[in-house]
């Protein structure tokens, strides 16, 4: 993992995600901001912008975040990115929908900004863990 690491916050309310890239960058992170999943997919696959971890909205127009979700979670260029799920509806079904489409986690509005921090550093080091654990078993 390199030394600046890059979430992307994907929320189509700008308070928000002006919210979220406050507390963020206030702990050394780069912020990357979408208001759309489009916007968002055609960000991350570009080099300079494409994020170490994302965390997405559920409910947003034209593309939900399950939309997002999938679409990352199909695409082999993207899929090892983790995503937090952001939502204000707390149902367990939706949570366990989320996790069974490859989200690393569901978190539930209002949110602590330790509580976002410290989840987002444990799937940081999760999914750094297993790009090394793909490379060594490449260099078999």
């Amino acid at each position: 993992m390199s030394d600046v690491i890059r979430v992307m916050v994907i929320d189509d309310e700008m308070h928000i995600r002006r919210l979220i890239d406050r507390m963020l960058v206030g702990r050394g992170f780069t912020v990357i901001g979408a208001n759309s999943g489009k916007q968002a997919l055609s960000l991350m696959r570009q080099p300079q912008t494409r994020p170490d971890i994302i965390t997405c909205d559920v409910s947003m127009p034209e593309m939900n975040g399950f939309d997002i979700l999938e679409a990352v979670k199909s695409d082999p260029q993207l899929a090892d990115i983790p995503i937090i799920m952001l939502t204000a509806m707390g149902q367990t079904g939706e949570a366990y929908r989320a996790r069974e489409m490859g989200a690393a986690d569901y978190i539930t509005k209002p949110f602590s900004t330790m509580g976002l921090i410290d989840i987002l550093k444990q799937h940081l080091k999760e999914s750094d863990g297993d790009r090394d654990r793909d490379r060594d078993s490449l260099n078999r």
